[in-house]
């Protein structure tokens, strides 16, 4: 059976790592939404980018044109995010899209006002077949993103998370379990949380990057008044930096520690642990 697939944020960590995964199997065709199509440069034959803005509903009906399933993801820390995807979703019915499985985050099922659960609530309501996953915080933030600047040039990781445990989860992982879901209907209406293997807090993450990279890591806890007022400075919005501000609050409070088995349970492996990931991602930290 042939199959065309959406991917939202194709150029973003899990939705990279889905247009990956999804390019080397059979009978499937991806088109990679991005804003920036002509910037794009795909990672396989049976990849083409096509132009999508979330903020820009024209360009939704011709990204879905011939698409038969989807992988839904918002832009990160995006709090205008429901506003965006709803719409993308009412098109994708218009359009009979067979199954969306939508990229969400960990624990926002137990948050109703909180726009990825707005967007969850739409999906599940809409009639199209689906799948939530929610994937805790990415191990990329360490290597490639949030956290990784200050490691780079300082030697540290500077958050406000106190002696917060989480079991992050690599983009790779995530992805996996997307295309499982996508290709199988028999898992159609599962909600699945995402984690690695185990929890860890920012010190032993630290001590990590240290043993493969050879650099003296620490970790040291933050005020998140320093956090957000960094995040402004760097050109990030008011709304992305409360975003942030609430994440860390959720992590020190412990909501981010639970680990799952959802990964191996869908994909028969077990996620990759953070010293594996780290030693594969060791040039990111010099």
């Amino acid at each position: 059976m042939t199959h065309t697939i959406l991917v939202l944020g194709a150029t973003g960590f899990a939705g990279r790592q889905v247009v990956k995964n999804l390019s080397a199997r059979p009978g499937v065709q991806v088109k990679a939404a991005t804003r920036f199509p002509e910037k794009y440069k795909a990672p396989a034959a049976n990849v083409s980018p096509v132009h999508l803005v979330q903020e820009d509903f024209s360009t939704f009906a011709p990204a879905l044109s011939g698409v038969d399933l989807v992988f839904l993801s918002a832009v990160p820390l995006d709090m205008g995010s429901a506003s965006k995807l709803r719409p993308f979703i009412d098109e994708a019915k218009k359009a009979q899209v067979k199954k969306i499985v939508f990229l969400s985050a960990m624990g926002v099922e137990h948050a109703e006002a909180s726009p990825m659960r707005q967007i969850e609530l739409h999906l599940i309501a809409s009639g199209i077949p689906y799948n939530i996953v929610r994937p805790n915080f990415f191990m990329e933030v360490f290597s490639e993103s949030h956290f990784s600047n200050t490691i780079r040039h300082l030697d540290k990781i500077l958050i406000p998370a106190a002696d917060g445990k989480y079991s992050v989860i690599a983009a790779s992982d995530i992805a996996a379990v997307a295309a499982e879901l996508l290709l199988n209907e028999a898992h159609n209406g599962r909600e699945l949380t995402l984690t690695g293997p185990k929890a860890i807090d920012n010190h032993e993450a630290a001590a990590i990057i240290s043993s493969v990279s050879g650099k003296n890591v620490t970790y040291e806890n933050i005020p998140e008044s320093v956090l957000v007022a960094e995040m402004l400075a760097a050109g990030a919005s008011e709304s992305d930096a409360r975003f942030m501000s609430f994440l860390m609050g959720a992590l020190r409070d412990g909501h981010f520690a639970p680990v799952s088995t959802a990964v191996k349970d869908i994909t028969g492996r077990e996620p990759l642990s953070f010293e594996a990931f780290a030693e594969a991602n060791k040039t990111h930290f010099s």
